[in-house]
C-alpha cells in the first residue's frame, strides 16, 4: 500500500513493522520520481536472504493499481536488531533496462584436463555487472571450463549470456578474466619429481653408454 514519507524514518519503520508486519520502501522510475509505500516483512525476508537478492524482478501491486515490476536496489539493516528498517527499489522498465550485478559460477569441472592434473579455479570475478532488457534475470552466470588446461583463462567475451543481457562497459573489464585454471604447490611439486626422476633416468641410461 502507498504511504507518506514520513513512514521511511527509525521510529515509524518500527511501529510500521509491529503493527502491521510491514516494511517502508521507496520506489523510484527511470525519471527519478519516488512512490512510497509499504511492503510485506516476510516477502522481504526472504529476498534479503537470498543471493540473488538484487538481481530478482519481482511485481508490486500498490492498492487498486496494477502490478508492476521491480528490482530491489538497497536493504537498510539496523545494527543492532540486524532487521530490515526499509528498503530502496527501482521500476523496472524493459526498453531502458537495468544494470545488476549477477554472480559468476563455473559448470563441467570434472571435464577440465586441467582440474583432472591436479590445477585449481581461480575465480577472478565473484559477479559481473551486465545491463539486462530481459524479462528475467538470471540467478547466476555459468562458465563451462570443459577442456581447460592449467594456465587457460576464460574471458568476458567468452560467456554465453542470454537474450537482452550484455556486459556492462566497465574499464577494468577489458582485460580481466572471469577464472582461470591455475597451479597448486602439490601439482607443482609432483610436475618437478617427476623431471628429476626423468632427468636421472635418463643420466643412468648416458652412463651404460
Amino acid at each position: 500500500k502507498r504511504t507518506d514519507p514520513d513512514e521511511f524514518g527509525s521510529r515509524s519503520s518500527r511501529r510500521l513493522r509491529r503493527s502491521t508486519n510491514m516494511v517502508p520502501a521507496r520506489i523510484q522510475d527511470s525519471s527519478g520520481v519516488s512512490t512510497y509505500c509499504a511492503l510485506d516483512l516476510k516477502v522481504l525476508n526472504r529476498l534479503q536472504k537470498s543471493r540473488a537478492r538484487y538481481n530478482t524482478i519481482m511485481q508490486v501491486k500498490l492498492d487498486d493499481d496494477e502490478p508492476f515490476p521491480v528490482v530491489i536496489r538497497q536493504f537498510q539493516i539496523e545494527p543492532v536488531s540486524d532487521r530490515i528498517q526499509h528498503v530502496n527499489l527501482l521500476r523496472y522498465n524493459q526498453e531502458i533496462g537495468v544494470e545488476v550485478d549477477i554472480p559468476v559460477s563455473w559448470i563441467n569441472e570434472e571435464k577440465s584436463p586441467g582440474v583432472k592434473r591436479g590445477g585449481v579455479v581461480n575465480q577472478v570475478l565473484q559477479k559481473v555487472r551486465v545491463l539486462c532488457k530481459s524479462t528475467e534475470i538470471p540467478k547466476t552466470i555459468e562458465v563451462d571450463i570443459a577442456g581447460m588446461e592449467v594456465g587457460d583463462r576464460k574471458w568476458l567475451s567468452d560467456m554465453d549470456l542470454p537474450k537482452g543481457m550484455a556486459v556492462s562497459p566497465l574499464p577494468h573489464y577489458e582485460n580481466c578474466p572471469t577464472l582461470t585454471i591455475g597451479r597448486t604447490r602439490v601439482s607443482m611439486l609432483e610436475e618437478r619429481k617427476a623431471r628429476e626422476a626423468a632427468a636421472a633416468e635418463a643420466g643412468k641410461a648416458d652412463k651404460k653408454k
